[in-house]
C-alpha cells in the first residue's frame, strides 16, 4: 500500500511539473526601429515618439548614434516614460583605419548597467558579400570592441544586411564563435533573410541560430519568391501580408529564444500611430496563439 502512495504521490508531482511546463509563457520583449518615425512629424521629436510607443505597449526603440545631441534627447525622453534603448544601430568598416565611430565608445560609457545592445552591420568594399576572407579583420575588431563593452555591461550583435559584407545569419554566427566572448552574439532579421537567403532552409537555418542569436526582428512581408521582391513587399506592418510571421515566433518558442524581438519598419507609408499600432494588435495575437 506504501509502494501504492508513494507511485500515487510521484504521479501527482509529474503531472504538476508538465502542467508547468506546458503553461511556459513565451513573451519577449518587443521593439520597435526609429525607422518607425522617420517619415513623420515624430521624426525629431522623442518625447512624442515615447508617448506613442508607451500608449501602445511597446517595451522600447532602436537607435542609432548618426546625430549625438538627437540621441542624448532620445536617452531622456524613453527613460521618463520607463521604456528601454535595445539597439544601438552603428557601422563597422573593415577597410577603415578607424572602422567603428570614435563616439561610440563614449556611449557605451553611457548605457553602462543598461543591458543596450550594439547591433553591427557589418561593410567592406575590399571583400564581397560573404567572403570568408575578411573574417579575421572582422574578429580582431569586434573582440577589441568587445572586450571594452564588457566592462559597462554592453553586449555585441551581428547584423546582417543587404549590401553589405555581412548579409547572412550564418555567417554572422559562425563570426560570433570565431569572437568567443560572452557578450557577442548574432541577429536574425526577417526581411532580409526573405531577400537574400533560401526560403525554403529558413527554419533550418533560424533553428541553427537560436543559440547564438541576441536579437531578431519581424515585420509583415509577402511569401513566395523572396528573392525577386522589393521591400515594399518585404517590409509591411506585422500581420499583412502572406507570410507566416507566427511560424518564426513558434520556432523561437520552441528552441527556447529568450532574448528582445524588435520591429523593422523601414519606408511604411502609414502614420506611426496607424502602422505601429496594427503591429502591436498583430503581436498581441501572436502571443495569445503562442
Amino acid at each position: 500500500m506504501l509502494a501504492n502512495m508513494q507511485k500515487t504521490v510521484i504521479c501527482v508531482c509529474l503531472c504538476f511539473f508538465l502542467t508547468a511546463l506546458q503553461g511556459q509563457s513565451f513573451r519577449p520583449k518587443f521593439f520597435c526601429f526609429s525607422d518607425a518615425f522617420s517619415r513623420s512629424e515624430y521624426s525629431n521629436d522623442p518625447v512624442s515618439q515615447a508617448k506613442l510607443l508607451q500608449k501602445l505597449g511597446f517595451d522600447g526603440i532602436e537607435m542609432s548614434l548618426s546625430n549625438p545631441q538627437q540621441t542624448d534627447k532620445k536617452l531622456e525622453a524613453m527613460n521618463q516614460h520607463n521604456l528601454k534603448i535595445f539597439m544601438i544601430w552603428a557601422k563597422l568598416d573593415l577597410d577603415s583605419e578607424q572602422p567603428v565611430d570614435p563616439r561610440l565608445f563614449d556611449f557605451i560609457i553611457k548605457m553602462k548597467g543598461k543591458g543596450a545592445t550594439i547591433w553591427f552591420h557589418i561593410n567592406s568594399k575590399k571583400y564581397v558579400p560573404s567572403d570568408s576572407a575578411g573574417d579575421s579583420i572582422c574578429v580582431s575588431i569586434l573582440q577589441k570592441v568587445a572586450d571594452y563593452a564588457d566592462d559597462y555591461g554592453v553586449s555585441i550583435a551581428l547584423y546582417p544586411h543587404h549590401g553589405d559584407w555581412l548579409i547572412k545569419v550564418g555567417h554572422a554566427v559562425q563570426l560570433t564563435q570565431k569572437v568567443n566572448r560572452r557578450n557577442v552574439g548574432a541577429v536574425f532579421n526577417l526581411c532580409h533573410y526573405l531577400k537574400l537567403e533560401e526560403r525554403n532552409l529558413m527554419e533550418q537555418e533560424l533553428t541553427k541560430a537560436v543559440p547564438y542569436l541576441f536579437a531578431v526582428s519581424i515585420n509583415g512581408a509577402d511569401d513566395g519568391e523572396t528573392n525577386k521582391m522589393e521591400w515594399d513587399r518585404l517590409i509591411q506592418p506585422l500581420g499583412k501580408g502572406s507570410f507566416d510571421v507566427l511560424k518564426v515566433l513558434q520556432i523561437l518558442k520552441r528552441n527556447h529564444y529568450a532574448g528582445p524581438v524588435g520591429l523593422q519598419c523601414y519606408a511604411l507609408k502609414e502614420k506611426p500611430e496607424d502602422h505601429l499600432k496594427y503591429s502591436m494588435t498583430s503581436w498581441n495575437k501572436y502571443m495569445q496563439k503562442l
